[in-house]
């Protein structure tokens, strides 16, 4: 069910179903919402249904509307959202749009700071992602804990800090090793070369 909630100086006046007639706010007494209130327009903006989803519209009202802080001419609606009007706050609830906020909570975890793993599988993922199959290597941080202080279940996103400061495969150091060995000898062939063209061009002379 969606409805307006009609809000002064922090205390509710008065609630308002949504139904299929445009609902309008004004100062007229013929409007369904009347605020006789000379900051509020005779017509000053209205509340209807588009499909599933539910708008506001001002009524071309002198002193404008504004939804969550923001002049307004037209603007689709969400629960909680607050419509000013003069002094007074309209706070639109959709108990339809509150229930399918929870399902996606819950349906869509976030799979980095939820998803749950043991202590087993944890140790085993941290073995390969070391070059291992079996138990961590000799050296490397020691898996999360199954469970916190509070008794919380270790999380990936505990098994993701662990990696952090883990020891490179020893297979990587060698490679780099030999990296910056055949820069180095790369280095003193050119080296080498240039040596020669000067002898060779003259500008190098040998002694004698």
């Amino acid at each position: 069910m969606a409805k307006v909630i009609v809000i002064f100086g922090g205390q509710t006046q008065s609630e308002h179903e949504i139904g299929e007639v445009e609902l309008v706010v004004g100062r007229e007494p013929e409007c369904q919402i009347c605020i006789d209130n000379l900051g509020i327009s005779r017509k000053h903006c209205a509340f209807s249904a588009k499909g599933e989803a539910f708008v506001v519209r001002d009524m071309g009202s002198a002193n404008g509307t504004y939804v969550n802080g923001r002049k307004v001419t037209e603007h689709y609606l969400n629960d909680g959202d607050e419509i000013i009007i003069g002094k007074y706050t309209l706070r639109f609830s959709n108990t339809e749009q509150q229930s399918k906020a929870v399902e996606r909570d819950t349906s869509v975890p976030d799979t980095l700071n939820t998803y749950v793993m043991d202590g087993s599988k944890i140790k085993e993922q941290l073995a390969k992602m070391r070059g291992g199959e079996g138990t961590p290597a000799e050296g490397a941080a020691a898996a999360p804990p199954v469970a916190d202080a509070s008794g919380k279940p270790a999380t990936a996103k505990d098994y993701a800090k662990a990696m952090e400061g883990a020891p490179a495969p020893a297979g990587g150091e060698q490679i780099g090793m030999l990296k910056n060995l055949i820069i180095a000898a790369m280095v003193l062939v050119l080296i080498l070369l240039i040596v020669v063209v000067l002898f060779a061009t003259g500008v190098l002379k040998t002694g004698g």
